[in-house]
């Protein structure tokens, strides 16, 4: 492996799912079908957005103390 794509690799964002239901971080969502639908493992709504650290952490007003 390069440098270069070691640089490349650890400046990747890291994305989160957040369940818009429970209000919580979801570790690892059940992906349903084809499509970017995805299921939260602690209380089984369909209302499961994911993105960035910082886009889920700004969106929804979340402090990042309490991850």
């Amino acid at each position: 492996m390069d440098k270069t794509e070691e640089k490349r690799s650890s400046k990747l964002p890291s994305i989160l799912f957040f369940c818009r239901d429970c209000q919580k971080i979801v570790p690892d969502p059940k992906k349903i079908g084809n499509k970017y639908i995805y299921k939260c493992n602690l209380c089984d709504g369909k209302n499961v957005v994911f993105g960035t650290k910082k886009s889920i952490l700004n969106y929804f007003r979340i402090k990042e103390s309490s991850l």
